[in-house]
């Protein structure tokens, strides 16, 4: 039992603590003084007396009066002059008829009014005739829910009404369904589709068996099994990212609003780490980045063995631990009970001070590694923030590509807007516009290849060739076409170059995939 204060005293009943001048307890509803109870019980087990008021003068207890015109009598409203029927075109598909126009009747006036008192018989006798009477308006009332035939004209009418609108929206169904026609061929349960031979034979088929021919099994008539149509082309180029990873793989959370997903993460152990190029960049666990308003979560995609570390395998499959993952995040269960080999969990205001990055060094006297790339060369690093829950530093390495995608959404989600300033890396692809010396088809040079080449979410292809002397461009088309260095790209090397006549030299210039232009009759 808690103890009393001077503010508040105990309840003699429950024990709770009750303010004090309090009536009641608010617990238990037991009164705080027992005296007070006991005379609010005997209030309660007395009657009450009844009280008769005086009667007035010269009234009896009769009721039964003949006489007119004397004692009190109820208002009775004059009623609203009730207009002649008017005619009201209604159409066939009208589902609800009008009969006649609804009389109104106002409610008597229960309260006591004198100045209706010395009312003449004839005034009330003409007031009287202008009210309808009770009979009447049931009448009427009885006409509009059950006419001659016993059925009432709304529902008769509206009936067949509603069945012509049913038997319409049937007949347009019909149409649709007829119109619709399947493209690509019938799905079936097993994940493939089914398709007609040109003589109607039925035939199933694999979805890997798109635009490939074949001979029917049981007519021999060769046959195409048809390609997405391009509906569904447009949907699956739109589901499909830019760096080739489909949408349908990106976890979808109520809380955390974007992903990035397939990440490489780094715990570095300071005295077991090497200054040495590339020495950290094979020591890495893929990881998930979610985020939120509040608070940014990386989440291992390996649940590893039971006590294993972060690096351990074993556990499933990538798919299925992040679908525990968002369903997890869903039923809004602790974050720190994730179906994940290792979590961690950093705010906003974390990251706004200690978020950096690391790899490449904008100082190396004031960089940790000095400016060598233990994470992998021409790759981005970010050290993640410090807190007591972390035994050992935590970074995050990047390709240029990744690398954008994560200052995009800590620009949104936290205002962070400067983590690469004065580091030296673009913020977008850049390109070097050139023309090719045969058939000045455009060339797409792209430029910071380097950076592209350690970025294995983007797929280069060589656009064409430079020579080291004269530096004349020739594309890939106008290489094949002129035969320069053999059928293969392998001799351009020692090729000598169409206008200077000197050794073309290895100089490649690549392009991303989707920006290879090829040669077109105009």
């Amino acid at each position: 039992m808690a103890e009393a204060t001077v503010k508040e005293t105990a309840c003699p009943d429950c024990g709770e603590m009750v303010r004090v001048n309090s009536l009641r307890c608010w617990n238990c509803g037991g009164f705080m003084d027992a005296e007070l109870e006991q005379r609010y019980l005997a209030m309660q087990n007395t009657s009450r007396p009844v009280i008769f008021s005086d009667a007035a003068e010269g009234a009896t207890g009769d009721d039964d009066s003949d006489d007119e015109g004397e004692g009190f009598q109820l208002k009775t409203p004059l009623a609203r002059p009730v207009e002649s029927p008017k005619s009201i075109p209604v159409e066939d598909n009208d589902i609800i008829r009008i009969v006649a126009d609804p009389v109104v009747v106002e409610e008597s006036d229960s309260s006591v009014d004198q100045s209706d008192a010395g009312k003449s018989p004839e005034a009330e006798k003409s007031s009287s005739e202008a009210v309808p009477s009770a009979s009447s308006s049931e009448k009427a009332k009885k006409l509009r829910e059950a006419p001659e035939d016993g059925v009432a004209h709304s529902i008769a009418t509206g009936g067949d009404a509603l069945l012509e609108i049913a038997k319409l929206e049937e007949r347009e169904a019909r149409k649709r369904q007829k119109g619709r026609r399947v493209q690509g061929g019938m799905r079936t349960a097993g994940g493939g589709l089914v398709i007609f031979c040109p003589y109607g034979c039925k035939i199933e088929v694999k979805e890997s068996h798109r635009g490939m021919t074949g001979k029917c099994p049981r007519c021999q008539a060769p046959f195409i099994v048809p390609v997405d149509p391009p509906i569904f082309k447009q949907s699956k180029a739109e589901a499909t990212t830019g760096t080739g990873e489909k949408s349908a793989d990106v976890p979808k959370s109520d809380d955390f609003r974007r992903w990035l997903t397939d990440l490489r993460l780094h715990v570095v152990d300071p005295e077991k780490l090497k200054l040495k190029a590339d020495s950290l960049a094979k020591e890495f666990t893929e990881v998930d980045l979610g985020f939120s308003n509040d608070l940014f979560l990386v989440a291992s995609l390996s649940k590893g063995k039971k006590g294993g570390g972060l690096f351990s395998k074993g556990g499933g499959k990538k798919e299925d631990v992040r679908a525990e993952l968002i369903a997890h995040l869903n039923e809004k269960k602790s974050l720190d009970e994730l179906p994940v080999g290792e979590s961690y969990q950093f705010s906003s205001e974390e990251l706004l001070q200690q978020l950096k990055v690391v790899q490449p060094a904008a100082d190396r006297a004031t960089n940790i590694f000095h400016g060598i790339p233990v994470f992998g060369t021409n790759r981005v690093a970010i050290q993640l923030p410090l807190n007591d829950k972390l035994t050992h530093p935590v970074y995050l390495s990047f390709g240029i590509t990744e690398f954008w995608k994560f200052r995009e959404a800590i620009e949104e989600f936290y205002q962070i807007s400067d983590l690469d300033a004065d580091l030296g890396l673009p913020r977008e692809p850049r390109f070097d516009s050139l023309k090719c010396h045969y058939n000045d088809t455009p060339i797409k040079s792209l430029l910071d290849v380097e950076l592209y080449q350690a970025d294995p979410a983007v797929k280069l292809e060589v656009a064409g060739y430079q020579c080291g002397s004269c530096r004349i461009t020739v594309s890939e088309a106008g290489r094949k076409k002129e035969n320069l260095g053999g059928k293969s790209p392998k001799g351009i090397a020692k090729a000598k170059c169409p206008k200077c006549g000197s050794k073309m030299g290895e100089h490649l210039l690549y392009s991303l995939q989707e920006d290879v232009v090829d040669p077109t009759m105009a």
